[in-house]
């Protein structure tokens, strides 16, 4: 007690799993002035003391120290963008941190579904023959048995995953197209930081380049799929890509939404607003990266309903509507 510097915490439990309950040693009592009388040592805080102990800081969040200089070299992928400007919180817990997180059915039925189409684009890039039976095989290989509900739940997400794939695999036959880049890399500088990632696919379509992501969503209807392709900032990522790498814009951008019903495409086409706004949305993660910036921004709609981390936040909006007096 005697070579404390800054702080000194006292602790004590009254059951350390023995026979007996503990007491708390009077030398301790002694120490804190309290009566060597003291019912069991055990010392209860006055309300007020509790609502100080739980209460935020009285200004609110607080950001971290800056960690970077502004022309020290950063490296962002898409993902780590769209998380800050998502929540720079959510960014910090998944790329800071590293939360650990259980492994969510969602993410299972994505990944599975995925590599199956990636195992199409790639063979038919490499003008090899694909058959359903592959791609179902790849998807079956990938899947893991992790997160779901109930073996019924399990069984069920399967078998969706398995007629998403025969729409998929009748909608690109039907089509005819061969990719030009499958899983093509790309890096560029937007001032001091680096951004990479990956494109899933470019077709040239009567020469013009097509960059196509694809998604598991649940969308079913065409103006849904075309707003949310508007709205993506992935792809608005990857047609700044697409210019910097090659010194023109890509003349269509498309999410492929991979469902039951069928393959729903969204598009849009890419113009100097679109990719000035994925500019800045990059220059503006890196700014709050460096600062150590990583205030929440709960949004119930936007954010933090699809969040991994919404049952530990102590920002999470819950979207509950407001208590009438």
């Amino acid at each position: 007690m005697t070579r404390a510097r800054d702080a000194l915490v006292l602790t004590s439990a009254r059951d350390y799993g023995g026979a007996r309950p503990r007491k708390v040693s009077r030398f301790v009592l002694e120490a804190l002035d309290r009566p060597a009388d003291h019912p069991g040592g055990v010392f209860r805080a006055a309300p007020v003391e509790t609502i100080h102990r739980h209460a935020p800081p009285p200004d609110g969040q607080q950001a971290l120290a800056g960690v970077l200089p502004a022309d020290q070299p950063l490296v962002l992928s898409f993902r780590q963008v769209d998380d800050y400007e998502t929540c720079p919180l959510k960014f910090k817990y998944t790329h800071i941190l590293r939360v650990p997180l259980l492994r969510d059915h969602r993410v299972v039925y994505g990944s599975a579904v995925h590599e199956a189409v990636r195992e199409y684009n790639r063979r038919k890039a490499r003008a090899q023959a694909v058959t359903l039976e592959d791609l179902l095989r790849t998807f079956e290989r990938a899947w893991v048995n992790e997160g779901f509900i109930s073996r019924e739940h399990e069984d069920q997400r399967l078998e969706e995953g398995r007629t998403v794939l025969r729409r998929f695999f009748e909608f690109q036959e039907a089509q005819g197209g061969r990719p030009t880049f499958v899983e093509a890399p790309f890096s560029f500088q937007v001032g001091a930081t680096r951004v990479k990632g990956r494109w899933d696919r470019v077709d040239l379509r009567g020469g013009e380049p097509v960059i196509i992501d694809f998604k598991t969503s649940d969308v079913r209807q065409p103006r849904e799929a075309h707003r949310r392709a508007r709205e993506s900032r992935q792809l608005a990522i990857y047609a700044l890509a697409y210019r910097e790498v090659y010194s023109t814009l890509p003349a269509r951008l498309e999410l492929h939404f991979l469902g039951p019903q069928g393959v729903l495409v969204g598009e849009v086409v890419p113009d100097e607003a679109l990719v000035a706004e994925a500019r800045a949305d990059i220059e503006h993660a890196a700014a709050g990266v460096r600062a150590g910036n990583f205030i929440a921004t709960p949004d119930y709609y936007q954010a933090c309903r699809f969040c991994a981390f919404n049952t530990i936040c102590p920002y999470t909006a819950t979207g509950d509507p407001p208590v009438e007096g």
